[in-house]
């Protein structure tokens, strides 16, 4: 009697709770970059990772709490990706070490907003009106970057490396300069036929905002 094979049955990985949240937190940065707070879903946020809205209301109290939880999380990507590259205490660091090393965070912002879009998006939206979310966005993250690179760019402005640029507009020069192509990638395919996540691209993209950023860079350290 001829055998039959068996057919193969679908494993079915089961999610920690650690990951379902982790999960949960990207897809609600996509959704409320995409649409702001007042126009993401948590149906939506749930559906995307394959979870369901209840697992939502597990893990975080309310919609507000998850815009905050997702906020912190981008924040804390943010903050790692730039460990190291900017000293917080600029005391006996000499210029030209200081002048590689924001060039280096220049570098590693550009790489972040290629790969988080969603930073800037959900800055803009936060930002077009006052709000609790943007008191509090700007008093626990957006305030303590402002600060962290001021200093620092003030130094270099000082020594001449860093162009004229105030510290504080400067800080919207970075931000616009580093992020839109990311976040207008349908319009940049469209303009240039090209397309902003290739790595050679963003690296060409930040090579060149280092450029107009600090034109004072030595060559050896650029």
């Amino acid at each position: 009697m001829e055998r039959k094979t068996p057919t193969p049955t679908k494993v079915r990985v089961r999610r920690t709770r650690t990951d379902i949240r982790e999960a949960l937190l990207e897809s609600a940065l996509v959704e409320f970059g995409a649409k702001g707070f007042d126009g993401a879903s948590t149906r939506a946020i749930a559906s995307r990772v394959q979870a369901h809205q209840p697992q939502i209301n597990y893990h975080f109290e309310s919609k507000t709490a998850l815009w905050r939880a997702a906020v912190d999380h981008l924040f804390g990507l943010l903050w790692k990706a730039f460990d190291g590259a900017i000293p917080a205490d600029l005391t006996g660091i000499r210029v030209p070490a200081l002048a590689a090393g924001f060039a280096d965070g220049i570098r590693r912002f550009v790489r972040f907003a290629a790969e988080h879009p969603e930073l800037n998006q959900i800055m803009v939206h936060e930002g077009t009106a006052a709000s609790d979310r943007l008191t509090w966005m700007t008093k626990t993250h957006v305030k303590p970057f402002f600060d962290g690179i001021r200093p620092a760019w003030q130094t270099l402005r000082d020594a001449g490396i860093a162009a004229p640029i105030d510290n504080e507009i400067f800080y919207y020069v970075l931000i616009g300069a580093a992020s839109l192509p990311y976040v207008n990638a349908p319009e940049f395919r469209l303009l240039t036929g090209r397309d902003p996540k290739n790595p050679s691209w963003i690296d060409a993209h930040a090579d060149g905002l280092v450029a107009i950023l600090l034109p004072g860079l030595d060559d050896g350290t650029a």
